[in-house]
């Protein structure tokens, strides 16, 4: 009989909740408690502790998904549970993936931890697959997000001051796609237009616009409309978590002929797929602990026998056939 591996969760978000329920299905593994800087009640009597009282949970938890944002939770949280404990997170600022990344491996393998870092849909198993497309046709792929809610980019938007709430929609330029599957993609030509809808007070209407457009890494530079709402209309939007992506890749091989290839997901909610995900990551750090392997790495990094443990690991190659 295998024994139930221990688990903690980091934030209490939309993804933190989708975590829980995730893990409370999974009959191998146990939910020890989570851990958020709010007073927060779980639905299904998981035991919470402040946030500071990780700590106390050394030898107790075997793996932590931190479920925070990226903007303000995990550059500040990941190195700090890293220290005591192996982790998963889901960092998906794409322009400081490297910095971040440098900084928690050598954390990790200070303290012979591992992480599995950037762990989500894109980045996470979007990258892998560009690294498969790339390889391939020595092209690099276009991307495409949308139109669904991004849950980075709303958190970015509720930490801007004067916002009491708010959420982001990524919307995908139709005709940016309609030339990337036909490999006549302009460089520079915008591939997304952002919508924000956001509810603060009307004083600060243009105040918290320049702000939202101005976030490096999420807005500035990037096609944004700001929509102020009421709060009734918001969280009719914000109930809808569903989301989808593509990568496209055309390239011709040396003999002249052409080749596309194209990968997509779909999804009703965007946390709850996500959740999903990590937990599929938790047989990696399962599997990299076995081999004495430490340090942070991505999905990119993990061969896809790390996600399978036991029997079903023995029976990989019948995925072959």
């Amino acid at each position: 009989m295998n024994m139930k591996i221990n688990v903690g969760i980091v934030g209490y978000g939309n993804l933190g909740k989708a975590v829980e329920q995730s893990v409370l299905s999974n009959s191998n593994l146990n939910l020890i408690a989570i851990f958020s800087r709010r007073m927060i009640k779980s639905k299904f009597n998981t035991k919470i502790e402040p946030y500071e009282s990780f700590k106390n949970y050394s030898g107790k938890i075997d793996i932590m998904y931190l479920c925070g944002g990226s903007k303000s939770d995990l550059e500040v949280q990941t190195p700090e549970i890293l220290e005591l404990f192996d982790c998963i997170n889901t960092f998906d600022t794409h322009k400081k993936i490297q910095t971040e990344f440098n900084k928690v491996d050598e954390l990790a393998k200070i303290s012979k931890h591992r992480l599995i870092m950037s762990c989500g849909w894109d980045p996470g198993i979007f990258s892998v697959i560009r690294g498969m497309f790339l390889a391939i046709g020595k092209t690099m792929p276009n991307t495409f997000w949308g139109k669904g809610i991004s849950m980075g980019h709303s958190d970015a938007i509720r930490r801007v001051s004067n916002v009491i709430d708010g959420v982001q929609f990524t919307i995908p330029n139709k005709e940016a796609v309609k030339l990337a599957k036909t490999g006549n993609l302009p460089e520079g030509m915008p591939k997304h237009f952002r919508e924000c809808f956001v509810l603060t007070d009307k004083n600060n209407e243009t105040e918290v616009e320049y702000e939202i457009k101005n976030i490096p890494n999420y807005f500035k530079g990037e096609p944004t409309k700001v929509n102020f709402v009421e709060s009734l209309e918001l969280l009719k939007l914000k109930n809808k978590m569903f989301h989808k992506g593509e990568i496209i890749s055309n390239f011709k091989t040396i003999h002249g002929t052409k080749n596309k290839m194209q990968f997509s997901v779909s999804m009703d909610s965007n946390p709850n797929f996500t959740a999903y995900i990590m937990l599929a990551y938790t047989n990696a750090v399962i599997n990299l602990k076995k081999k004495n392997k430490t340090g942070a790495f991505t999905c990119l990094d993990i061969p896809i026998s790390y996600l399978f443990v036991g029997k079903e690991k023995d029976n990989l190659l019948n995925i072959i056939c």
